[in-house]
């Protein structure tokens, strides 16, 4: 990590990075700082690669067709169609954003006021979150409760920690007097999900253990918060993911080359030499000591290289996510008639899930997620389909979750990761082995060589493991 490495051990020596994205511009900030000379070259117009912010006026272009977002111009509608959210452990990115200036605010992942929905379970109707939440307490205090009082867990607990342990799953749960589970204040009142509710102070049926865990939908929802690179606090920059970028970009606009495609990489005796188009179709040869490549492997497999054997196989047999987000422009319906303020709704349906917006409460409109699919049959199903099929059926299967989508929820606009121009994924899947090291002196970095495939800390942290192979060889 930065103050590992020696001062001034890069003076003198020459880097060629490849991509212009988080991994790309930390190497470049990085090695920039050790005295190293750097040239980024990103084959688009802007850095940040996949941290793309979309605001009216943008234009989405992928393999097969091109949109035009239709937002209406306001600073508080846009749509990150990449990364979205920041763990509170993301350390170095965030000691970025602060080094930067970027502004930071609370992302709710979890809100108990969102809704979970299975096709298969309670008739078809999403459930208020935090009946699911309740419930699901409630039932596995009482029956781990009758487990203790019926002497099953003799083996396990003293005397003196059965007592203990049915005080703290009477609080866990919130049970009765006679540890029995009836419901619970957790699950909120009869009409909570909707504003206008006259009947606070009463309490809604709970919902039976049996249909609570019928199917692995509602296990896996329950779960995904309690996952280390989900938990609160989450966080997200004010006015778009893209401020990090742009602020990025700022710190190394003398070293980047836009508009720059890569047309071959080869090794040379001196170094690396990387020949690429610039933007008016010239072709430009750069050699230098060392490179450092962050194109993502669904492209790099494409572009003319003499790559070892093992690192061309590892190259070519690497597999990202088919990931994709859809968005509208709406009424905030889901404040003014459901009292959801931010956070996230999951289906079992292909949509996956819909995000609520985090910045501009109580406004007029806002820019609501109406899918985000991960991967799988579905993030394909979603990448082969036209952008008008994507909103027709973002729309169809979101409306069972609120029917104010239709008529309300316009403007729609989609990013398909498969289909995106030098991205072709949205994160790497495969497990890293050689690309984990360096090919004589053309070393690999991007998130889909960290231990956090996905996320940006993962492409920062790949940028330094890179730096830190390039400075062992300078200083051993």
């Amino acid at each position: 990590r930065p103050g590992d490495w020696p001062a001034n051990v890069g003076n003198g020596r020459t880097v060629t990075i490849l991509g212009g994205g988080i991994a790309g511009m930390t190497t470049a900030l990085e090695m920039a700082r050790l005295g190293y000379s750097c040239t980024i070259l990103e084959a688009t117009a802007t850095a940040g690669g996949r941290n793309r912010t979309i605001r009216s006026g943008d234009v989405v272009a992928e393999t097969d067709s091109t949109q035009t977002c239709m937002f209406d111009v306001d600073d508080e509608l846009y749509f990150n169609g990449g990364p979205a959210r920041i763990a509170h452990h993301h350390e170095f990115l965030l000691g970025y954003c602060r080094e930067f200036g970027v502004a930071l605010e609370t992302f709710t992942n979890d809100n108990r006021a969102a809704l979970l929905h299975s096709t298969t379970s309670f008739g078809g109707q999403p459930v208020i979150a935090r009946r699911v939440h309740a419930d699901s307490r409630g039932n596995i205090a009482r029956l781990l409760a009758q487990a203790v009082n019926q002497n099953a867990l003799d083996q396990e607990l003293s005397a003196a920690d059965k007592a203990n342990i049915i005080g703290m799953l009477a609080r866990f749960g919130d049970l009765d007097g006679s540890l029995n589970y009836t419901g619970s204040s957790r699950g909120g009142f009869p009409g909570q999900e909707d504003t206008g509710s006259r009947l606070r102070g009463q309490q809604v049926t709970p919902l039976e253990l049996q249909d609570l865990i019928a199917e692995a939908f509602w296990e896996q929802r329950r779960g995904f918060t309690h996952g280390l690179e989900q938990q609160p606090t989450m966080l997200q920059p004010v006015g778009g993911m893209d401020r990090i970028a742009r602020a990025f970009e700022v710190q190394v606009a003398g070293d980047l080359i836009t508009d720059a495609v890569v047309t071959e990489i080869r090794k040379i005796p001196t170094g690396a030499r990387v020949v690429y188009r610039d933007r008016v179709g010239t072709p430009v040869t750069l050699d230098a000591d060392y490179c450092v490549c962050t194109i993502p492997a669904t492209v790099l497999r494409d572009i003319p290289n003499d790559f070892a054997a093992a690192h061309q196989a590892e190259i070519a047999n690497f597999s990202y996510t088919a990931a994709g987000k859809i968005a509208f422009q709406s009424r905030r319906f889901w404040e003014q008639d459901h009292n959801i303020y931010g956070g996230i709704s999951w289906t079992t349906q292909d949509i996956t899930q819909i995000w609520y917006p985090n910045n501009g409460f109580s406004r007029d409109n806002g820019i609501l997620v109406g899918a985000y699919i991960f991967g799988g049959p579905a993030g394909t199903n979603f990448a082969n389909q036209s952008p008008q099929q994507r909103i027709n059926s973002a729309m169809a299967q979101g409306s069972n979750l609120h029917a104010e989508m239709n008529g309300e929820a316009t403007n729609g606009i989609s990013v398909a990761w498969s289909k995106v121009p030098f991205q072709l994924g949205a994160w790497g899947v495969s497990t890293p082995t050689t690309l984990l090291t360096p090919d004589e002196n053309i070393f690999f970095a991007g998130e889909h060589l960290s231990i956090l495939q996905g996320w940006q800390e993962g492409a920062i942290l790949s940028a330094y493991h890179a730096i830190d192979l390039v400075v062992s060889r300078d200083a051993p």
